[in-house]
C-alpha cells in the first residue's frame, strides 16, 4: 500500500479561528461551488484518524504519519469543508461522533490517542480517555469548546433526545460500563457512571444508543452478541440504569445499532467477527442485520422485545444507516479491502448493501449489494431527503488520490430499487470513520 498524504486538492487552506477551511471543493465552470440536486440537510460531520492506515488491522504497521486527527464539517449547501484538530481513533465502533438535536455541538470520543513519538506499530498508540465538545454552529469554523476525561478507552456514543446528556460506552478495562456526561450551556458537566447487573464487567461494551424519544438506551455487549435495553434516570448528580425488558441475543458480533425513526424497532449490524474466526475478522463470512421490535410495559408486566427478521449483507457490515422515513437500510461492508494489497485475502473493493425495511412489521428484504472502489468504508449517513447516501472512504486503493473521501450514492426507488454511485466525491483528510448528519 502506498504511503498516503493529504489530498493535493486540499493542500491549500485558510486558517479561520481554530478551524481550517479547506478550499479544494469541486467547483462549476463559472467558479461557484456545486451541490447535488434535491439534497437536504445542513451538513455532514465526520471524524478522521490520521495515525493509522487501514492495513494496520492486518499487519499492525501504522504507516507513515498522516494528517493530524480531525473533525470535518461538510456543508451540503456548497460542498465546502472545514476542519478542526480533534483526537480520535478508527479502532472502535464507527459511532464515535454525535451531534446535538439542535445542530449546535458535536461530541467525539477518543478510544486511542496519538501514537507515541517515533511509533510505527499499533502497540505505539496510547489508550484514550477523553470526550471532546466541538461548537459547529458556524459550519465554516468548528471550534473545540470543552473536553473531559470519561474513563478508559471510550467507544461508541449517543446523545439523549433532549440534548442534555451524552452516553459513552467504556472499554472493559474501565469496569464502569457507561459514562454519562451532562451537556448544558455549551459545556460538559461532571461525569457519572452506571451499569446493569446483567452487564458482565469483563465483557466489551462497543456502543450505546439512545432511543429517539424516550430515556431508554440500547447497550451492545458485542462479544456476547447481546443487546441490553435500559431505562435511564437522573436525580441531581446521580444517574442510574434499570433493565427495560428482556435482553436480546442477536447474530454474531453486533458492533453498532440504530433505532428506527419512530423508535419502534432496533437494528443491529452483525459482523461475525471473533476468536473462532480465522484471523478474527479477515475471513469472516457474510454478515447480516437483525431487526428487534421493542415491547411496551403493561401494568406489572415488563416489555418483551422480540427478534423480527434478519437481512443478509456482504462481509463485515460495520456501518448501518436508516433512511428518514424508516423504509430503507444501507450497510457499509468492509469486505477485506483493508488488507495489504499483496495479501491474498485482499479484495480490491468494498461494498454497500441495500435492504428494504417494512417500518411497521420490521420485516426486511435484501435488494442488492453494490461493489465500491474504496477501502474500509466504516460508516454512512442518509441526507434528510432520503435520496442520497453519503459514504466515508477511509483510504484510496492503488492509483487513487491520497487521503480519504466522502462519496455520494443515489437511492433509486420504484419497481426496481437500487443504489447508484454518483460522480460526486469530496476529498477530505485521511481516515474518515464515523459520521452523522446535521439537519
Amino acid at each position: 500500500m502506498p504511503i498516503l498524504s493529504f489530498h493535493p486538492h486540499i493542500c491549500a487552506n485558510v486558517v479561520t479561528g481554530s478551524a481550517i477551511l479547506l478550499t479544494g471543493s469541486p467547483v462549476a465552470a463559472d467558479g461557484h461551488l456545486t451541490s447535488l440536486p434535491g439534497i437536504e440537510g445542513r451538513a455532514l460531520v465526520s471524524i478522521h484518524d490520521g495515525d493509522m492506515v487501514a492495513s494496520a488491522y492486518v499487519n499492525g504497521q501504522l504507516g507513515a504519519p498522516e494528517t493530524p486527527d480531525a473533525l470535518t464539517v461538510l456543508s451540503l449547501a456548497d460542498m465546502s469543508v472545514a476542519q478542526v484538530e480533534v483526537s480520535n481513533s478508527v479502532a472502535g465502533a464507527p459511532t464515535a461522533v454525535a451531534v446535538t438535536p439542535d445542530g449546535r455541538f458535536a461530541v467525539v470520543s477518543e478510544s486511542f490517542g496519538p501514537r507515541a513519538d517515533g511509533g510505527t506499530s499499533f502497540g505505539d498508540l496510547t489508550p484514550g480517555g477523553s470526550l471532546t465538545l466541538v461548537d459547529i454552529s458556524d459550519l465554516a469554523a468548528p471550534a473545540i469548546v470543552g473536553e473531559v476525561e470519561v474513563g478508559s478507552r471510550p467507544d461508541g456514543l449517543s446523545i439523549s433526545p433532549d440534548g442534555s446528556m451524552v452516553a459513552v460506552a467504556l472499554h472493559q478495562s474501565d469496569g464502569r460500563g457507561i459514562a454519562f456526561v451532562p451537556l448544558s450551556g455549551g459545556g460538559l458537566g461532571e461525569v457519572s457512571h452506571a451499569s446493569l447487573p446483567a452487564m458482565d464487567p469483563s465483557q466489551r461494551v462497543s456502543h450505546v444508543e439512545w432511543h429517539p424519544t424516550e430515556d431508554i438506551v440500547a447497550i451492545h455487549m458485542v462479544d456476547q452478541a447481546v443487546i441490553h435495553f435500559a431505562r435511564f434516570t437522573r436525580d441531581g448528580d446521580a444517574v442510574t440504569l434499570e433493565q427495560y425488558g428482556n435482553s436480546v441475543l442477536t447474530s454474531k458480533y453486533p458492533f453498532m445499532g440504530r433505532f428506527s425513526p419512530d423508535g419502534a424497532l432496533y437494528l443491529t449490524s452483525n459482523l461475525y467477527w471473533g476468536p473462532d474466526i480465522t484471523g478474527i475478522w479477515t475471513e469472516a463470512p457474510e454478515g447480516d442485520v437483525t431487526t428487534i421490535r421493542l415491547g411496551q410495559a403493561s401494568g406489572d408486566d415488563a416489555p418483551r422485545h422480540v427478534i423480527v427478521d434478519r437481512g443478509m449483507t456482504a462481509r463485515s457490515p460495520e456501518g448501518i444507516a436508516i433512511s428518514p422515513d424508516g423504509e430503507w437500510v444501507v450497510t457499509t461492508n468492509l469486505e477485506v479491502s483493508y488488507a495489504p494489497a499483496d495479501d491474498p485475502r485482499h479484495t480490491p473493493y468494498s461494498s454497500l448493501t441495500l435492504i428494504d425495511l417494512n417500518p411497521t412489521t420490521g420485516m426486511m428484504e435484501t435488494v442488492g449489494t453494490y461493489a465500491y472502489y474504496g477501502i474500509l468504508p466504516e460508516a454512512a449517513a442518509f441526507d434528510a431527503s432520503g435520496n442520497y447516501v453519503m459514504v466515508l472512504n477511509y483510504d484510496q486503493l492503488e492509483g487513487g488520490p491520497a487521503g480519504g473521501s466522502i462519496d455520494f450514492w443515489r437511492l433509486v426507488e420504484g419497481d426496481n430499487p437500487k443504489l447508484v454511485q454518483t460522480r460526486k466525491s469530496i476529498p477530505v483528510p485521511h481516515g474518515p470513520h464515523s459520521t452523522t448528519l446535521v439537519n
